[in-house]
């Protein structure tokens, strides 16, 4: 459901205390200059875009842009006037060479409810190869960023670290009715609508496509609907059209936590700091096992300093261990906090992590849209009898649509909207070995399906990997000539797993 699109790859952090990690893994995309790329000569499609400055990580990395926007209509079946208006915002990045190929990169964020544009700042700097040729265009979906975002703030009760299914709903629900939106146009489909417009709007004939996670959702789908506007297409973290989002989410992490425990068990270090790490983790689980009660604990702010009470239940834990699972450096952190926790009953370093992640998530995600995407195209297909109930993440994502969802406006879906796309546009599609959300099954289902596919898969690696310099040069390979028999993957060798933590020290050697 959500996706953690930031960057994957860190060099050494030897030396880094578990009180710091995260901070030092938020800013991990500081391994490439921090600098502003000078913005070169760009074409007359971009004279009225306005200068702007695109930043992430409260401004710790920056980019220069041109930026713009523009008008659609919300209801596609009727003309566009001032009350059926959405105001789009876009930024593009003209390449730095001065002389752009005609086909630029439209990025697509995930969630759903990410914004594009605050993703500018990253990509810029993971696709550096590409951008070298060719533009990046950052269109930030109807319903995020700067787009009518339609954002909704819960309360500490209804947080996602609490989230009662109820409460949370009631709180969403209240955002609903104050929203300037018709919710029933904020789709996918409308989305990849909007996404058409911008590309004949600057003029181009043909696009380039980068999708990460939910992204790559949207991908498919205007790859389905426009396949002669699309040169190539790159899919990162790769959702299948047939998947309802969310109902499989707890049985992946299961895996993905699964074959870290074993990883480790097999590692010396790991093993010995951490013997019977399997057993470990399963007494962890049933020591918390209800969703919103559980000990009162008090733990340091990670970011404020200041001492927080909280309640720790299995929504605390499941959320701090299902987004560490992410990211391979703090996948690593994990056999060192299952350990701790559950043989000294003291889980206050999980709940500290399960804070961070959770303020990320409510900055990062646009919770309206997630819902307005959830409900009209996932929920009624959602399964009766799931798998996910015997997870440690549980079916938490349909137990709370099925509170939400029956009092959301209902929209309208294309009735060929889960099929999949089996055409012959060449496709990239690439997995994290140890993704906990869209793990490497899901591409080479998505594999198997088109006509002229390649699914690469990064051995040791979590959720989204195309920020990692490898894989960001496989890509520019790609785009550069999109031929999915002919690339140069030999870098891939030298991945694998971050070390373990095995103390507070930081990874072993």
């Amino acid at each position: 459901m959500h996706n953690a699109s930031i960057v994957q790859h860190i060099g050494s952090i030897r030396g880094k205390t578990l009180r710091n990690l995260f901070s030092h893994i938020a800013e991990r995309v500081l391994w490439l200059p921090l600098m502003l790329f000078a913005l070169p000569g760009h074409a007359e499609r971009y004279d009225d875009l306005a200068l702007c400055e695109l930043s992430a990580f409260n401004g710790r990395i920056t980019t220069e842009a041109r930026c713009g926007t523009l008008m659609v209509p919300e209801n596609p079946a009727l003309e566009l006037t001032p009350d059926n208006a959405v105001e789009l915002a876009y930024a593009v990045v003209p390449a730095r060479s001065g002389q752009a190929q005609p086909d630029p990169v439209f990025f697509l964020a995930g969630g759903p409810g990410q914004s594009a544009q605050d993703m500018a700042p990253v990509m810029t700097r993971a696709l550096r190869d590409i951008h070298r040729q060719r533009d990046l265009i950052f269109l930030d979906q109807r319903g995020t960023g700067e787009s009518n975002r339609l954002d909704c703030v819960l309360d500490e009760q209804a947080s996602w670290l609490n989230p009662s299914p109820g409460q949370a709903a009631d709180e969403i629900l209240a955002c609903l009715a104050e929203w300037s939106a018709d919710v029933r146009h904020y789709t996918t489909s409308e989305a990849a609508r909007d996404l058409d417009r911008l590309r004949s709007h600057l003029g181009f004939d043909e696009i380039n496509l980068i999708g990460g996670s939910y992204g790559t959702r949207l991908g498919q789908v205007y790859l389905k609907m426009h396949p002669e506007r699309v040169r190539s297409v790159v899919l990162d973290g790769v959702v299948p059209m047939r998947l309802a989002l969310g109902a499989e989410h707890g049985p992946s992490l299961d895996r993905a936590l699964e074959t870290l425990i074993a990883s480790c068990q097999a590692d010396a270090a790991c093993g010995e700091a951490f013997p019977n790490l399997d057993e470990a983790f399963i007494k962890l689980k049933q020591a918390y096992p209800n969703w919103v009660d559980g000990p009162t604990i008090t733990i340091t702010h990670p970011r404020l300093g200041e001492a927080l009470e909280m309640t720790f239940s299995r929504t605390v834990l499941a959320t701090a261990l299902r987004f560490l699972a992410y990211d391979p450096a703090s996948q690593m952190m994990l056999p060192y906090l299952i350990h701790e926790a559950a043989t000294t009953h003291r889980p206050e370093r999980i709940a500290a992590q399960a804070v961070i992640v959770s303020e990320q998530m409510s900055d990062v995600i646009a919770l309206g849209l997630n819902f307005a995407v959830g409900c009209a195209e996932d929920w009624p297909r959602w399964p009766e009898a799931t798998s996910a109930r015997q997870t440690l993440l549980g079916d938490s994502v349909g137990e709370l649509y099925a509170e939400v969802c029956p009092d959301w406006p209902k929209a309208s879906v294309p009735q060929d909207f889960n099929d999949p796309y089996t055409g012959d546009t060449p496709m990239l599609l690439l997995s994290g070995a140890l993704d906990p959300v869209t793990p490497p099954s899901y591409g080479s289902e998505v594999d198997a399906l088109s006509a002229n596919s390649t699914h690469l898969v990064a051995p040791g690696r979590g959720h989204i990997v195309i920020t990692m310099p490898c894989l960001a040069q496989i890509a520019a390979q790609f785009i550069e000539d999109p031929q999915v028999d002919e690339l140069n993957t030999d870098c891939m060798t030298a991945l694998g797993n971050e070390p373990f933590f095995t103390d507070l020290l930081g990874p072993t050697p």
